[in-house]
């Protein structure tokens, strides 16, 4: 982590990064995301396996659902330089661009869920007797 550029990457081969390829605020997210895509149950709805990300993170072009009052999400409104932030039914939670945003709209989003729905995403508690990630809030 001492190496992260949210706005671009790292060499790689001895290759230097270029627009073509994913930032490193993209890279941790997608390791966000797929992590709790192990950790969340399957659903009939996502057979890849992607229920964390199928449901609470949406990436430009695609726009958040905003139907459901009560429906949180992650919401990538930009691809280069990344920006996140997070969706509550019809509002657009902000947060300050730049090189923590990724991580402070992941902690606003488990903020959410803490303070809304009870430390509860679906049937998983992200608290100690469940996956034990709200720590991070403490």
């Amino acid at each position: 982590m001492s190496e992260y550029r949210w706005k671009s990457g790292g060499k790689f081969k001895g290759k230097p990064w270029d627009e073509h390829l994913p930032t490193d605020a993209a890279v941790v997210m997608h390791l966000l995301c797929t992590y709790m895509n192990s950790r969340l149950p399957p659903h009939p709805k996502y057979p890849d396996g992607t229920t964390f990300t199928s449901q609470y993170f949406t990436k430009t072009p695609d726009t958040p659902n905003k139907a459901r009052k009560d429906h949180c999400c992650i919401y990538q409104s930009h691809i280069n330089p990344p920006c996140y932030s997070v969706v509550v039914g019809e509002e657009i939670w902000d947060v300050p661009k730049g090189r923590n945003n990724m991580f402070q709209a992941f902690l606003l989003f488990l903020y959410h869920i803490n303070q809304k729905e009870k430390g509860m995403l679906g049937r998983v508690n992200l608290g100690p007797s469940g996956i034990n990630i709200l720590w991070t809030l403490e």
